[in-house]
């Protein structure tokens, strides 16, 4: 037999051999249901404390119950399967999650229920949530006042600031994503007023994005650009730039009024901070200390609006955070990046100047 009829016999018993092991494999990721599939009982939060409840999901019964009735037209199966999951398991597997950070918490919470079905009832529950975000979100419309109450900041419309939320590095563009502390997250614009409810929200710039960029390219800035404010600003950190609608601290004070001024925007602006603290305490998934989240940038922004929602509808419901045992409420958190102070080409208006040197002016006359 000549030796190309040889290698010819050869290639030909290898090509069925692999054949044969794809067959195999193929057979092997093959998944049989027994024809009487017996389901695990799954547990309902009905079953639970009030108590219960709050540290588990960081909602009372009735705010879940209502999530449960709002969202059902999203949530609800179209397939028509008897075991589907019900719209409350999927709220309260999503709650869980966003309150842990954790699957496994959220599957060990909620029996009967992989950690793969644990992932699309998140993703069902994020963008049912986000489609509502204008019902809890809203910016107030801008309406002069008359005066402001003594020894306050005068004319807070809102408090602005920033929140980094910490996640694995993405596979396009990393470099973009790494901030000032070295590592990757999605820099959150957030604005609060003064009871610490969340009225406006920009999540969709990388880490390495500065405050004031996002702020330029926000809707916010072009509403309160083309607004007429009288007496009215928002409150914002030194890495913001000072606007006539948007009052900053003096970075060196000399005077006692200018000092004054400083400490009455500096407590202001701590409701913001502790808003920021809450959010994360109450929402352990945007905890860099639980870990990064490991999901895309525009999931991750998912998730950030989400607990920005329940946050206000618990604060609306004046639900007590309820920590679980080990948990403690720290204030402040050293995983968002230093601010940077701002740099001298920096265009400020005199205009705006003169906004801030009137405000001023009416500390200095407070102190005689």
């Amino acid at each position: 037999m000549s030796e190309a009829v040889l290698l010819l016999r050869r290639v030909r018993e290898r090509s069925s051999e692999g054949g044969t092991g794809a067959r195999r494999k193929r057979s092997r990721r093959r998944r049989f249901y027994p024809e009487h599939r017996v389901y695990r009982a799954r547990s309902s939060f009905l079953d639970l404390s009030e108590e219960q409840v709050l540290r588990r999901y960081r909602l009372d019964k009735a705010a879940i119950a209502g999530l449960c009735s709002e969202l059902g037209s999203d949530l609800e199966s179209l397939t028509g399967r008897s075991h589907a999951l019900p719209v409350a398991v999927k709220v309260t597997s999503a709650l869980t999650f966003l309150a842990s950070g954790s699957f496994q918490t959220a599957t060990r919470d909620t029996t009967g229920i992989s950690q793969s079905a644990m992932s699309n009832c998140l993703a069902q529950f994020l963008e049912a949530l986000q489609r509502r975000a204008a019902r809890y979100i809203t910016f107030p419309v801008p309406v002069p006042t008359a005066g402001h109450a003594e020894g306050r900041f005068p004319g807070v419309l809102g408090l602005l600031g920033s929140m980094h939320v910490a996640l694995r590095a993405p596979s396009e563009n990393e470099l973009a994503y790494r901030n000032a502390r070295n590592y990757h997250s999605m820099n959150m614009q957030v604005v609060c007023d003064s009871h610490g409810t969340i009225i406006n929200v920009v999540a969709k710039y990388p880490g390495s994005c500065p405050n004031a960029a996002v702020l330029e390219n926000s809707a916010l800035a072009r509403l309160l650009d083309g607004a007429r404010l009288d007496g009215l600003w928002l409150l914002g950190d030194r890495s913001y730039p000072l606007k006539t609608w948007l009052m900053t601290p003096i970075l060196f004070p000399c005077s006692p009024g200018e000092e004054k001024y400083n400490a009455m925007h500096q407590e202001a602006l701590s409701v913001l901070k502790q808003t920021c603290t809450l959010l994360k305490m109450r929402f352990r998934c945007l905890d860099k200390s639980s870990g990064s989240l490991q999901y895309t940038p525009q999931k991750v922004c998912q998730i950030f609006l989400a607990c920005c929602i329940l946050h206000n509808i618990a604060l609306s419901r004046r639900m007590p955070l309820d920590l679980a045992e080990g948990e403690e409420l720290v204030e402040g958190s050293d995983a968002d990046p230093e601010l940077p102070v701002q740099t001298p080409f920096v265009q400020i208006s005199s205009e705006a100047r003169a906004v801030r040197a009137r405000i001023v002016q009416r500390f200095r006359e407070s102190l005689t």
